[in-house]
């Protein structure tokens, strides 16, 4: 009995002392709690029987990155025929804001061939509402002012070649998605967007029929782009037209 009582006892003190250097640990901020923060919970970023090698790759991008707020959905192939607002409905979007468009834009007069120089990239990925008007000169301003010194005629912002873009992106006309590409491509978000609330966008998704919604938040802290003014409001008869064509 005397003998167990003092296994009991060995135990008991062990624990103790065990408890006693893991809350020091975490007192100091050790590596025991710098540990626990720097598992990250895996992200679910599903699977469907129709998707393409493209989607697939991109689906991982974003379990990769810890896209959590991430979701992709699947449209009918008959979805550009359709107006905006029965869009909005297929993808239980908020409004027709919240649906959102990806170009790749060339500075055919920039001095460098290619991304390296953020503020001032060759290729530029361009996220804004399709309920907006895409105005090339604001854009061009947003560009000059992280660039002071360098004079306007260096900046001619054109659509990209398809090809050209395509090679960039890795995603084929109507699918372009501004993450996962092929090549880091530097993003302009505009700022209607990020105002968005609820605070959430669908964009492509890596095939022409496929759509991903992501949270703003999320998306800023992953692509870290660069928000600017980059829309004005489209014409009431152009808005109705897309809308109720």
């Amino acid at each position: 009995m005397e003998s167990r009582v003092a296994l009991l006892c060995r135990r008991y003190d062990r624990i103790e002392a065990a408890l006693q250097e893991l809350a020091a640990t975490a007192a100091g901020g050790g590596t025991v709690a710098a540990t626990a923060a720097s598992v990250a919970r895996p992200v679910a970023v599903g699977h469907d029987a129709r998707d393409t090698p493209e989607v697939t790759a991109l689906r991982h991008w974003c379990r990769d990155h810890q896209m959590a707020t991430v979701r992709f959905k699947w449209v009918p192939s008959d979805y550009y025929t359709h107006p905006l607002a029965w869009r909005r409905d297929v993808l239980r979007a908020p409004s027709m804001y919240h649906i959102c468009k990806t170009i790749v834009l060339e500075n055919t007069h920039c001095a460098h061939e290619d991304c390296q120089v953020r503020e001032n990239a060759r290729f530029y990925m361009v996220v804004f509402q399709y309920a907006e008007r895409f105005d090339a000169e604001r854009l061009t301003a947003a560009v000059r002012r992280l660039n002071p010194g360098i004079g306007k005629k260096q900046f001619n912002f054109r659509v990209a070649d398809p090809q050209r873009a395509l090679e960039l992106t890795g995603f084929s006309h109507g699918a372009v998605v501004a993450l996962g590409t092929r090549t880091p491509i530097p993003v302009i978000l505009s700022d209607k967007v990020a105002q968005l609330a609820p605070a959430y966008f669908w964009m492509g998704g890596g095939h022409v029929d496929c759509k991903l919604r992501v949270d703003v938040d999320e998306y800023v802290r992953v692509m870290e782009p660069l928000v600017a003014p980059v829309t004005v409001p489209m014409d009431p008869e152009a808005l109705e037209a897309l809308c109720d064509p």
